[in-house]
């Protein structure tokens, strides 16, 4: 066993990432699923706050320390990052691109992790290079849809949200190593102040536009919905953080944006939206891009 993870060290981190793919896949689909009956703000500003006392919680139970306040920083520099992401990303999607959305943004946020990690740990073997570019080419089949009228916003959206997310992946890789729970944490604070400030300003306004978002507030159908997106999308993101911190930032990455294969797989089985060709040759390519990536 220990020769087997000498020649293959990154085969012990595809698990890691592979879960975290699996628990960004289920917090899109979720996410997706509340935004039909909210506003992305205030789905994210619950998704985050309940995320957060749900880390609190495993910090309390685990006795970790908290690090010191230069560290925190990190922490609070990836949540704004993170959450103003997720913020452009749901609206992306609310605009109906999708497919192209989904390509976009999953493509951005392995580039960025990718390029930092050429840039401070040196390229990865030629096989993994490979791997990379067929995880890339299956993210893009993967997220295939019919074609639909394009709205430069929402592609606009979707590179902003994908460089967003790539920026908050290597910040966590960043500061992941002065404590896992602790700097998910700080992130959760700056995202949910973000996306609550931006709460309390729109239910401030005067005109319709306060009414319907003080209506929205007093609705809790979506509620569970929401907070079941944010705890996923946290425990995705202590995955990914360990991924990262015990292998190579690259690998962590690409292995955790193969996460919108998870989202189309749920809603072709809950929501019995039908998978097209490309998207299940999207999948196959995504297995054989695991293999390559974990040698």
């Amino acid at each position: 066993m220990i020769a087997v993870a000498a020649v293959n060290p990154g085969l012990k981190f595809a698990g890691l990432g592979l879960a975290a793919a699996a628990f960004w896949g289920a917090s899109d689909f979720l996410g997706g699923l509340a935004t039909r009956k909210a506003h992305v703000v205030l789905v994210v500003a619950l998704a985050h706050s309940l995320s957060l006392v749900l880390l609190l919680l495993i910090a309390w139970a685990t006795h970790a320390p908290p690090p010191a306040v230069r560290y925190a920083i990190w922490g609070l520099c990836a949540g704004a990052f993170g959450g103003l992401a997720l913020i452009l990303y749901y609206q992306a999607l609310s605009l109906g691109e999708m497919g192209l959305t989904t390509a976009l943004t999953g493509l951005l946020t392995a580039v960025v992790p990718v390029a930092y990690s050429f840039v401070t740990q040196g390229p990865p073997k030629v096989i993994q290079i490979i791997g990379f570019v067929v995880a890339a080419a299956a993210i893009a089949l993967i997220a295939d849809a019919p074609a639909g009228k394009s709205r430069p916003l929402g592609l606009g959206l979707a590179i902003l949200a994908g460089l967003g997310f790539g920026v908050f992946l290597v910040v966590l890789k960043v500061s992941s190593s002065r404590g896992l729970v602790w700097q998910l944490i700080y992130s959760r604070v700056a995202s949910a102040m973000l996306a609550g400030v931006v709460v309390f300003w729109m239910l401030l306004r005067p005109g319709k536009d306060a009414w319907t978002w003080r209506k929205q507030v007093g609705v809790n159908q979506f509620a569970w919905i929401a907070g079941s997106a944010g705890v996923l999308e946290a425990m995705g993101s202590l995955l990914y953080m360990r991924a990262a911190r015990d292998g190579r930032l690259d690998v962590a990455a690409v292995l955790a944006s193969l996460y919108p294969a998870v989202t189309i797989l749920l809603a072709a089985w809950f929501l019995k939206e039908r998978t097209t060709s490309n998207q299940a040759l999207g999948m196959a390519l995504a297995l054989g891009a695991v293999v390559l990536v974990s040698v």
